[in-house]
């Protein structure tokens, strides 16, 4: 089965103001994900050159794709077509027009970190509480549809 989680690098993983730094709890967040079998791939609307930031921040080696502004417009569509077909997918996101509406689009459901939106299937305070929203999730799953 495979599991994909689309980070929105660009607020949920690292911000760039002044200097790009992680987000607290951001990579202890993807190190246990991905020991839960989640792959990870990355997306930023506003950056080219995310392969250098992911490396310069020491997570290249966290995400198995990285899709940024450098390859044209829309790098979240772009990166779930990518990876279709896949069995399991969230789009977590810092923004509602810039993630959230477009997972929506793509029929995707999202994690909205820092915010809170009804457009978000949930809503997180930090990355650290993403993973209680996978779990709550295949919680819901299970109580509602029949796993083969």
């Amino acid at each position: 089965m495979s599991k994909i989680l689309f980070w929105d690098f660009e607020g949920v993983v690292a911000r760039r103001e002044p200097d790009w730094r992680l987000v607290d709890g951001a990579a202890e967040t993807l190190e246990a994900l991905a020991a839960k079998g989640w792959t990870h791939i990355a997306f930023a609307a506003g950056t080219q050159a995310l392969a250098a930031v992911a490396e310069g921040l020491g997570l290249a080696g966290r995400f198995a794709n990285l899709h940024d502004a450098g390859e044209g417009a829309e790098p979240l569509a772009r990166a779930i077509e990518a990876a279709r077909p896949f069995d399991q997918a969230f789009v977590i996101a810092a923004s509602v027009s810039g993630a959230v509406t477009p997972a929506r689009a793509a029929v995707v459901p999202s994690i909205l970190v820092g915010d809170a939106s009804p457009l978000a299937q949930f809503c997180c305070e930090s990355p650290s509480e993403i993973e209680l929203a996978l779990e709550t999730w295949t919680s819901m799953r299970r109580s509602f549809f029949v796993e083969p």
